[in-house]
């Protein structure tokens, strides 16, 4: 009896502490998922924070490095960037890598690639990394950016978005160098996901923001000093079968595995009312009090639904475990054996049906990596990407994991076009891909072809012809692409600039006639075929090197000015043409007389009546003024000069 008084502090005192210590339902929900780190990618990241040297950016990379390094290989952890690609793109967004467990030093070989340069996307980027939590899952995105949104999207828009589809993902910002006014107005992003918003003007309050975050996502740590894992939230402890009459459910893959730790969709009606839902749920264990009866469940997670029909017993509720019958198909896409993800494939899955093909598919994406909760069984899986085909079978068996890695051995060509050596880029050119075809009658096949300046093709590993095209000009390469390369070719068509400027002289100092003129360059050869135009009394052309006829005309009018043009010597200047003009005017006649002048070719290029006019420019040269009247007609032979201006009276010899 002495023995237990004394014992009994001791007792109350470690009672006390594990009671302290049990981490809360709600720190059990926010921990089972999976985390996104987001680190910015636009070209502002190169700037520098206060005094500190070091590039913004280059800090960033260095607290991840140092935070990072203490979780556990067991997190899932995945890695997005934005405007790290592209400069001035506001959809260069990128997930590069997918949520996955795996040594810190996954993210951090990647983080130490990316080189900023473009925008900053940031209300995409939020949303495009909460896309990556799976449905139903608690987890975090957690995102390191120097400033708003640049792209005119509204992050709070793309919060309220999340609140929406998954509200178990918080979202963690930590603004490096914001203004305070920017800071507060991303505040909403916090409210709504119930995440929270650093901010960090110097290197030391990042990395304590960082910390801080990831501590807020609990994600597991490892002691550096032993390798040991740093205790962990508790998994949730199960119903306990006492209380009302009702139903205390949970869900899993198999019979024989645990309760999944996920939101599962719950749906509950009468068994003699199948179709009529007594009430649904999107919950990890669900339980609701019920009247005594026969009840139909059904689960619902991924593309995996199971039904069970349960029995409500009057002394206390049934606690039951729906096993969804599923398996995991585990996806990883590349281009090729050493791992490089395909950049923007086509994934179709298909269930496999009776006849041992492909049937219906159960679901489409156009992610690389991708992990689906599907019914166990045989499946088809489809990836496309550019011009390459594979399809892959796979079955997978309940409670596990079946991993398919189609490699699909392609590369990728980028191409753009310059005017010439370190020119201006060319934005009206389209591009065709040819490859050796024996059966066809050229020898060649197209298998590609765009109109976009900046093209991309993803075509399997092979030798390709490539012909880029800017209006006359054509320039031809051969490429070679091997599997999970990238190959960047610009088109270097060695233009040559020409400048036609036109003018319109009149005498007296008059001011020069303002006529609506075209301007034309041709081929020089008989056949003098069109190259190219432009309206106005100045065009600017790039042309390939070669001699070519310029002509500029004053629309509707007879007036002409020709040139020629020499840029055989791959040097270019400007051309003066001349559009010399006089002008007529003809005296109204009587109602009985009817008039028109023709040129030296009989051609009629003025006239009375209807649609016609009494004053006009024409070309120098000769003319006739024919003029009729009910008794007889008359011819008035004149010559017009450069600049001159003529009064005629039709019917005066």
């Amino acid at each position: 009896m002495l023995l237990l008084r004394r014992l009994a502090p001791i007792f109350l005192l470690v009672l006390a502490l594990t009671v302290l210590t049990r981490p809360s339902a709600a720190a059990d929900e926010i921990s089972d998922g999976p985390a996104v780190i987001v680190l910015d990618g636009s070209g502002s990241m190169w700037g520098n924070i206060g005094t500190e040297r070091p590039a913004k950016f280059d800090l960033a990379r260095g607290a991840l490095r140092q935070s990072l390094s203490s979780l556990s290989p067991q997190v899932r952890l995945g890695l997005m960037s934005f405007g790290q690609r592209r400069r001035a793109d506001c959809s260069d967004v990128e997930v590069l890598a997918s949520p996955e467990a795996g040594p810190p030093e996954r993210i951090l070989s990647i983080a130490d690639k990316l080189s900023p340069k473009g925008k900053g996307p940031l209300a995409l980027a939020i949303k495009e990394a909460a896309k990556q939590i799976p449905a139903g899952e608690a987890g975090s995105v957690i995102v390191i950016h120097d400033g708003p949104d640049n792209c005119w999207q509204d992050p709070c828009a793309s919060a309220a978005e999340i609140a929406k589809t998954n509200p178990n993902t918080r979202v963690f910002l930590i603004g490096f160098g914001l203004e305070k006014a920017d800071s507060q107005h991303l505040m909403c992003v916090a409210r709504a996901t119930k995440g929270r918003v650093f901010d960090a003007q110097d290197s030391t309050s990042l990395q304590s923001a960082l910390n801080e975050a990831l501590t807020l996502a609990n994600l597991e740590r490892v002691d550096p000093a032993t390798g040991m894992a740093v205790p962990t939230p508790k998994a949730a402890t199960p119903l306990a079968p006492a209380g009302a009459p009702g139903l205390r459910l949970t869900s899993s893959l198999s019979s024989e595995r645990p309760p999944l730790n996920t939101a599962i969709q719950w749906s509950i009606a009468n068994a003699n009312q199948r179709d009529v839902p007594l009430t649904t749920a999107r919950t990890r264990e669900f339980a609701v009090d019920l009247s005594p009866g026969s009840y139909v469940v059904t689960a619902r997670y991924g593309q995996a639904t199971a039904q069970q029909t349960l029995e409500v017993k009057a002394e206390g509720p049934t606690v039951a475990k729906i096993s969804l019958g599923a398996g995991i198909l585990k996806l990883d896409a590349l281009a090729d054996k050493g791992g490089t993800a395909l950049a923007d494939p086509v994934v179709t899955v298909y269930a496999k049906d009776a006849g041992g093909t492909g049937g219906r598919p159960v679901w489409v994406g156009r992610e690389a990596s991708a992990q689906l909760v599907v019914p166990a069984g045989p499946y088809v899986v489809r990836v496309q990407d550019g011009l390459a085909d594979q399809t892959t079978e796979t079955t997978v068996a309940e409670g596990a994991t079946a991993h398919v890695t189609p490699v699909l051995g392609t590369g990728r060509i980028e191409l753009s076009a310059v005017e010439a050596a370190n020119g201006q880029p060319i934005k009206d050119v389209s591009y065709t891909i040819d490859e050796d075809d024996p059966d066809s009658p050229q020898g060649r096949r197209e298998v590609a072809r765009s109109a976009d300046p900046h093209a991309v093709f993803t075509l399997p590993a092979g030798t390709y012809y490539v012909t880029a095209q800017s209006g006359v000009a054509e320039q031809r390469d051969r490429i070679a692409v091997g599997s999970g390369a990238t190959i960047k070719h610009v088109a270097n068509f060695n233009l040559v600039s020409i400048t036609v400027n036109t003018s319109t002289p009149t005498q007296d100092g008059a001011q020069p006639a303002q006529l609506p003129i075209v301007i034309r360059v041709l081929s020089e050869d008989a056949e003098q075929r069109e190259i190219a135009r432009a309206n106005g009394s100045r065009g600017t052309f790039l042309l390939p090197p070669a001699r070519y006829r310029v002509e500029a005309s004053a629309s509707g009018l007879n007036i002409k000015a020709l040139g020629v043009v020499d840029l055989s010597n791959g040097r270019g200047g400007s051309v003066q043409l001349k559009l010399e003009s006089g002008e007529i005017s003809v005296s109204a006649a009587g109602a009985s007389n009817r008039w028109r002048v023709q040129d030296s070719t009989g051609r009629t290029v003025m006239h009375s009546g209807p649609g016609g006019t009494a004053s006009m420019r024409l070309a120098p040269g000769k003319y006739v003024l024919l003029s009729d009247s009910d008794t007889q007609r008359i011819e008035q032979a004149f010559d017009l000069k450069a600049g001159e201006r003529r009064q005629l009276n039709p019917g005066t010899p």
